[in-house]
């Protein structure tokens, strides 16, 4: 639970409490009134009927059977309206509630979406988003918030509403006829004892209620990552299709199945402790006591103790949420990674935007080991550009400094002579058209999954689904552009790792931006389908600066300009005839896989 594990003060815990709260009312301005008229009809509800049973009782006794039935009728009647007001109200509060849990998990998700990309991928904010929404399923999000200040405003009436009761009874001198009320003839000895009552039974409650809070702390922490872990396995691993396939190539279920039940056991016995401390604070609260007694000094008495337990119990569960609510608080509170720049984009029909790396450096945040050193790199306009080196070189990591997904460690990046971290982001990004390497196909609408961001232009979607070698699997597909991809959800169909990708590849062409950008474009396809989408590629980027990443070698006698990175440094740029004359670094990575060119063409 990291830093919240910190101990909470009255103070901390109600601010905290407070500003979750106003999360509340601006997603639903009607959910706290609804719950304050909720909270004062029960509790007017409970002592009026009190009291006037007490005058009912009273009456019959001493045998005034016109007041008793007239009191009869107006307590059956009071409660009936009260009833009903409250039916209304707790129905209203339930719709208004949903909208709340709801809106946790989408104020989470547009929050996320709207982080840059750096502050994104740091492993503590999917951790907080992870934890927010897991502890939130089990104990509550929002709602629970407004529930315990419901508990906690009904316990301070219900013990206000109690004193005073108490009070106006100490006053009032008995008759003869009311019996053993008699005994407190004396008003100072009835408001001594009922003092001396509510005094002991605070200190009790307090002793209680701060060492369960303590210890329903420590069990909360105990048990988060217990969840986390069952969670994951339940959710990520046996839950997952993309984990099927190894959970049943390498065996996994009896190991699977042994973690799960080692986890549930935990939780089982984590919740067994849960319900032990919740019996000793309910007994202890006074719960246990009977609240039916027909005489106003039981039913006062009970009514304090109650009320104080009630009190007591949402004050620790209110500790309780707050513990966990702080991740959610923490990632609305998150700023990002990098200022966003002010200055708009130039929007040029011709396309000529000038790109220049100047000495710049990067390592990734929590590292210190440089991934790029001292690149200095000028993209030339409209060229085909191939980015070539081994693994972990760099390439990848200069093309998200590229796209301004990370921002340089040392020197700068400019467009057209300007930094880029003083443009706008968004207007930016605008210039880029990018298929990554992991990229990602959504369980939507083809169409939607083409267009994304954009308006729906059918013409356009065919024109991008034929160059990019897609346009005859899409038509034989159920119902064409509008056919949901995967099976997710019912109606969908799934797709090879081939045609998905030529449908990225679509999906960056429809956005028409002068920027193309290919990190590893054809890794899933065989090689007659690399070699269509290498004879069509010069069409696809005409008019456009497209970059590309490729351990294919042979792929490069396609780019008019290439760049050779190598332990984080370009040590080679120029054309493939240059570099294989220069028989360097370019020319050792062509000869080694030469021979695979040989084969295939003797094989064919």
């Amino acid at each position: 639970m990291g830093e919240r594990k910190k101990e909470q003060t009255f103070v901390s815990r109600h601010r905290t409490g407070l500003a979750l709260l106003k999360i509340v009312h601006k997603v639903d301005s009607a959910v706290i009134p609804l719950r304050i008229i909720q909270t004062v009809l029960d509790v007017a509800g409970s002592y009026l009927g009190l009291y006037l049973t007490a005058r009912f009782i009273d009456s019959l006794l001493e045998g005034r059977f016109r007041e008793g039935m007239i009191l009869g009728g107006l307590t059956a009647g009071l409660g009936v309206i009260t009833a009903v007001a409250g039916a209304f109200v707790v129905r209203a509060y339930g719709g208004s509630s949903k909208r709340c849990e709801v809106a946790f998990e989408v104020m989470m998700r547009e929050k996320a979406v709207s982080l840059d990309y750096e502050t994104m991928e740091q492993p503590q904010v999917a951790e907080q988003i992870y934890n927010s929404e897991r502890t939130a399923s089990m104990y509550g999000g929002l709602e629970s918030v407004v529930d315990s200040y419901h508990g906690i405003l009904a316990g301070l009436l219900n013990m206000a509403a109690a004193l005073g009761l108490v009070a106006a009874l100490c006053m009032r001198r008995p008759s003869v006829q009311e019996g053993v009320l008699a005994l407190a003839a004396q008003p100072w000895v009835s408001a001594l004892t009922i003092v001396l009552f509510a005094c002991i039974l605070s200190v009790i409650h307090v002793r209680i209620n701060s060492q369960s809070m303590k210890n329903t702390k420590a069990y909360l922490q105990d048990h988060t990552g217990m969840e986390l872990r069952l969670s994951y396995l339940l959710d990520r691993v046996a839950g997952s299709f993309n984990a099927a396939k190894v959970v049943r190539i390498y065996d996994m279920k009896d190991m699977l199945m042994g973690n799960i039940t080692k986890y549930n056991q935990q939780s089982k016995e984590f919740y067994g402790g849960m319900c032990d401390m919740t019996r000793t604070k309910n007994f202890v609260s006074g719960r246990a006591v009977s609240v039916g007694s027909f005489t106003q000094y039981v039913g006062a008495l009970t009514k304090l103790s109650g009320g104080f337990g009630q009190y007591s119990w949402f004050n620790d569960r209110l500790s309780q949420i707050i513990t966990y609510m702080g991740d959610f608080l923490e990632l609305m509170g998150r700023e990002n990674c990098h200022a966003g720049g002010s200055i708009p984009v130039e929007k040029r029909l011709d396309g000529e935007y000038e790109i220049e790396f100047k000495d710049v450096s990067f390592h990734y945040p929590g590292s210190q080991d440089m991934i790029l050193e001292h690149v200095n790199c000028r993209l030339d306009m409209k060229n085909k550009l191939a980015l070539v080196g081994k693994n972990g070189a760099g390439k990848t990591t200069f093309v998200k400094l590229l796209c301004r997904l990370y921002e340089p460690t040392d020197g700068v990046i400019t467009l057209n002579g300007i930094d880029i971290r003083r443009y706008r982001e968004e207007e930016y990004r605008e210039l880029f058209g990018v298929v990554f390497q992991d990229f990602k196909l959504f369980s939507f609408p083809l169409w939607q999954n083409l267009a994304a961001g954009y308006a729906r232009d059918e013409k356009k979607i065919w024109e991008n689904l034929e160059k990019a070698g897609a346009g005859e699997f899409v038509k034989g597909l159920p119902q064409g552009i509008d056919t949901l991809l995967f099976k997710d959800k019912e109606g969908g169909v799934d797709v090879s790792g081939g045609e998905a990708q030529k449908l990225a590849l679509a999906r960056a062409l429809y956005k028409d931006a002068p920027f193309v950008v290919l990190d590893e474009p054809t890794a899933a396809l065989d090689p007659i389908s690399e070699a269509q989408v290498y004879e069509s590629f010069h069409e696809m980027v005409r008019d456009k600066t497209s970059i590309y990443i490729s351990h294919r070698m042979s792929s490069c006698r396609f780019c008019d300009d290439i760049v050779v990175f190598d332990d984080g440094k370009i040590v080679e740029r120029g054309s493939h005839e240059e570099l294989l004359a220069a028989g360097g670094c370019y020319a050792g990575m062509w000869n080694a896989q030469a021979k695979y060119y040989t084969e295939d063409c003797a094989g064919e």
